[in-house]
């Protein structure tokens, strides 16, 4: 219960991304937020891994493809899934790369490791992806963008990829705030060099500042030390239907801080989604691996 509450917080942490890229400068760009977000986290990262870190922790050799896995699997979930959002609108982007990631984790599981999902994570999840889609057609705008679709499902594989490869990381032995520093780290070199090609005016001022800083420490450092620390214990199919919690949290912020008012049809997707995570973390309690 532990793994999965962490798990949960840093949903929550995640959620707030999309609010506070509303409150930043409309001057900012996709792939420029996503970029500063990543170099940020991986500073913060590093910083976090040098304060915990014990002396006597001895660093586990791992292939370096599966760091190079995991850290372009997030990089190829931060810059697409900015893109998915701004081509198709929030709501609709959002759905089908998070529906879409715990679906592709667990077809690539069953694929590679032949690990077959149950029939209970199987079920929470249809009703938790049912759960977003009522959120969405709440909404006054259903335009369906393809390329955005496209940017979507290129997120929820990349957050596949790197649910699969963090698993087997910290498996080893890693400690969380070392594989997530290290991870990020990557990431964040393969998105520096879009910093020359896209407007970077914005970062110097109060709110581009704020922005950066929020997204980097909260949304990256604090977010992904907790959803490692839960995925050293739970399976990452499991780790990523729980952070299906995102959308739902997302919808409650965008109501009290954005003043987004939810129709009823919403709000009866987000119960839905809701029992679906109680009930897949309940059901899935014995299956934990420690």
């Amino acid at each position: 219960m532990r793994s999965r509450l962490l798990v949960l917080f840093a949903a929550i942490c995640f959620a707030t991304t999309g609010t506070s890229r509303a409150l930043g400068p409309d001057s900012a760009t996709s792939l420029g937020v996503a970029a500063i977000r990543f170099i940020v986290g991986a500073i913060a990262l590093f910083a976090i891994t040098g304060l915990v870190r014990k002396p006597n922790v001895t660093t586990v050799s791992l292939p370096l493809y599966i760091w190079i896995i995991a850290g372009f699997g997030q990089a190829m979930y931060g810059a697409t899934f900015f893109a998915a959002v701004h081509e198709t609108g929030v709501a609709i982007g959002t759905v089908v790369a998070l529906g879409s990631a715990p679906i592709l984790t667990g077809v690539l599981s069953a694929v590679l490791f032949r690990s077959l999902p149950t029939r209970t994570w199987m079920l929470a999840t249809a009703a938790a992806i049912a759960g977003m889609s009522l959120i969405v057609l709440s909404g006054n705008d259903t335009n369906v963008s393809v390329p955005g679709i496209a940017y979507a499902l290129a997120a929820g594989l990349g957050y596949a990829l790197f649910a699969l490869a963090s698993k087997r990381i910290v498996e080893s032995g890693v400690t969380s705030d070392v594989a997530m520093s290290r991870v990020f780290g990557i990431a964040a070199i393969m998105l520096a060099p879009t910093l020359f090609f896209v407007n970077t005016d914005w970062v110097v001022t109060q709110g581009g500042i704020s922005l950066g800083l929020w997204l980097g420490i909260v949304t990256v450092a604090l977010a992904y030390w907790a959803y490692a620390s839960g995925l050293a214990h739970l399976e990452p199919r499991e780790t990523t239907m729980i952070t299906l919690a995102e959308p739902v949290v997302a919808t409650m912020l965008g109501a009290l801080v954005l003043d987004e008012r939810p129709a009823a049809l919403a709000w009866l997707g987000i119960v839905v989604v809701i029992v679906a995570l109680a009930c897949e973390s309940l059901n899935n309690a014995s299956n934990v691996k420690h």
